[in-house]
């Protein structure tokens, strides 16, 4: 059915979230995402949202926008915000480290700074690439920093020397998005030349070059285990790719208009989602069925990310809002407002809400924290059953069609390169594949 919530922001924005026929608010897993219920709307930005993400603690958000700022905003409404201003040019992308005090950001300057979290704002300045900076991401243990650019460049950086490690030379066109797998080993990297690239991160070797887009890839990342990419593209498309069989297993319709982000949730089947038609929406991978389409921004939102905990979700816009969602389920009903956090004014002390009594953060839920982002699903080579609705790639439906349709069957990608050990694996993928059908794609 259709849940319609009106007047949720502070009377301006009108929220409706949509359940998709024949799934339920919830899912056995006490990790699993529920219906995503606003919880608060940070105002500060003077341009889009271009990124967001939680600290560790989940006490702060942090977002960065194309005007050139970087916005530090604490779930405590005593306190102000920290905005961080010191780029020459758009702020494209942030990265946030494992302990929260150092913030990356990526600019069109050049440039990549690390920022001290504190009031202060203190950054270093490190001149990283000959075009402008789309990407920026920190390895698990910190010590590496990865960067990608529009002079077609992915490089990784030493963090505590901020010294230049290696080049992964191979795209032939502007660079969007890379990201480390969670060890370290393995680098992933998209963008205008409709590739996505998996590299040795060691070797500075490419492994594997993935050709099923037909257009620009915007975003890509590995799932929490490291076994699967998924990469988004400007034809709204969403694609997931085994690494240890090197295929195609999902391809979603995801987005009419282009898919500018997605973030896998902590138990590595979910996925959300951010595209051109104003849309949040959620999808369950071990499933292949869309599981939430949220409206909530007035303008379409360009980012997304989970926190640490998967109890809640963070969208930018290209409204200059940052949205906080519930996907634990600990609100019963919509919530009656949304606190806005204004920048420019004075913070002043105010009631906090019976809904958000909880003791560490706004959407705290009464449910135990998962003991591994990784669950037994995951590690089990065995546990996914076969058929279902699990969609892989396929040409492109109607806009219609693709409105709550589960997606369709396709097959697969490219290799280029040797096999790294971490690839040379054989097991079954967590998330569900159809049997060979009429209309599905091949391998290039």
């Amino acid at each position: 059915g259709e849940l319609r919530w009106e007047n949720c922001v502070a009377g301006e924005t009108s929220i409706s979230l949509v359940a998709m026929p024949g799934v339920s608010g919830g899912s056995s897993s006490s990790s699993a995402p529920t219906e995503p219920r606003l919880e608060r709307a940070f105002r500060g930005h003077r341009g889009a949202v271009t990124a967001v993400a939680f600290h560790p603690d989940e006490q702060q958000i942090i977002s960065s926008s194309l005007d050139g700022c970087v916005f530090v905003w604490h779930f405590k409404l005593q306190l102000r915000p920290f905005r961080f201003a010191g780029h020459k040019g758009e702020v494209h992308d942030i990265a946030v480290n494992s302990t929260g005090q150092c913030i990356a950001s990526a600019s069109a300057d050049k440039t990549v700074r690390l920022w001290n979290n504190a009031a202060q704002g203190d950054s270093n300045v490190m001149k990283v690439h000959t075009g402008p900076v789309r990407s920026v991401c920190f390895s698990r243990d910190d010590t590496a920093l990865l960067t990608a650019s529009d002079d077609k460049m992915v490089k990784m950086w030493h963090v505590p020397t901020q010294r230049f490690q290696g080049s992964f030379v191979g795209h032939n066109h502007w660079v969007y998005s890379a990201a480390f797998c969670k060890n370290a080993d393995l680098v992933v990297s998209g963008g205008e030349d409709k590739t996505v690239r998996v590299w040795d991160a060691e070797r500075k070797v490419g492994i594997v070059t993935l050709h099923d887009f037909d257009v620009a890839v915007k975003k890509v990342q590995f799932n929490p285990d490291g076994s699967c990419v998924a990469a988004c593209g400007n034809d709204g498309c969403i694609k997931l790719w085994d690494l240890r069989s090197r295929r195609l297993l999902q391809h979603y319709d995801a987005h009419i208009g282009p898919a500018f982000g997605i973030d896998f949730h902590p138990d590595g089947g979910h996925l959300a989602s951010t595209g051109e038609d104003e849309t949040l929406k959620l999808w369950d991978l071990r499933e292949g069925r869309l599981l939430y389409k949220v409206h909530g921004h007035k303008q379409p939102p360009l980012c997304c990310a989970f926190a640490p905990s998967g109890r809640g979700l963070a969208t930018g816009g290209r409204d200059s809002l940052v949205f906080v969602w519930d996907c634990c389920g600990s609100a019963e009903g919509p919530p009656a407002a949304v606190h806005a956090a204004a920048a420019q004014s004075p913070a002043r002390p105010r009631p906090a809400s019976p809904a958000r009594a909880a003791p560490r953060t706004a959407y705290a839920s009464s449910r135990p924290r998962p003991s591994s982002s990784v669950p037994a699903q995951l590690r089990s080579a065995h546990s996914v059953p076969s058929g279902g609705r699990a969609g892989l790639g396929g040409r492109r439906r109607s806009a219609a069609s693709r409105a709550g349709t589960p997606p369709r069957a396709g097959g697969g990608g490219g290799v280029l390169g040797g096999v790294a050990p971490a690839l040379a694996v054989t097991a079954a993928s967590p998330y569900k594949q159809l049997s060979p059908a009429a209309g599905m794609s091949r391998p290039r």
